[in-house]
């Protein structure tokens, strides 16, 4: 019964995010890989060297230097010679990185307003409770 039930779950939860995304797809950059949309969000947050980067995801640096080829040719970053340490690269977001962040902001506002904003306030208390259940769950393990 529960693993019905679970199945259940995860049958609707990837039928919602398939319609999510084919509903909104139009709106979204597809020129990036999610590998690369990865890298934009950590240099957003913060991390500014391809050794770190690399230490984050994982990988190696060589594997993100070429990523970061990418994303530089595509020009949504931009690097430049740390002047207090001239053998590291700093990187930042370009404008094409900054405004990808903006797009995606107000996409999400739109999903948020189009989707999530349709359910009553009851039932969007209750799906917070069950995720921060589930989160707990995951952090448990």
């Amino acid at each position: 019964m529960k693993n019905n039930l679970i199945q259940q779950i995860n049958g609707l939860q990837n039928h919602l995010n398939v319609q999510v995304a084919s509903r909104f797809e139009h709106k979204i950059d597809n020129q990036l890989t999610a590998k690369q949309v990865l890298l934009l969000e950590l240099i957003r947050a913060g991390v500014t060297s391809a050794k770190d980067l690399a230490t984050q995801l994982h990988t190696s640096t060589s594997a993100v230097s070429q990523l970061l080829n990418k994303l530089e040719t595509k020009e949504y970053i931009t690097r430049s010679i740390n002047k207090e340490n001239r053998r590291e690269i700093i990187l930042k977001l370009a404008t094409k990185g900054e405004r990808y962040f903006e797009e995606l902001q107000m996409l999400e506002d739109e999903i948020n307003h189009n989707v999530y904003g349709q359910l009553p306030l009851e039932d969007l208390k209750h799906l917070i409770r069950i995720l921060e259940k589930l989160n707990t769950i995951v952090k448990g393990e």
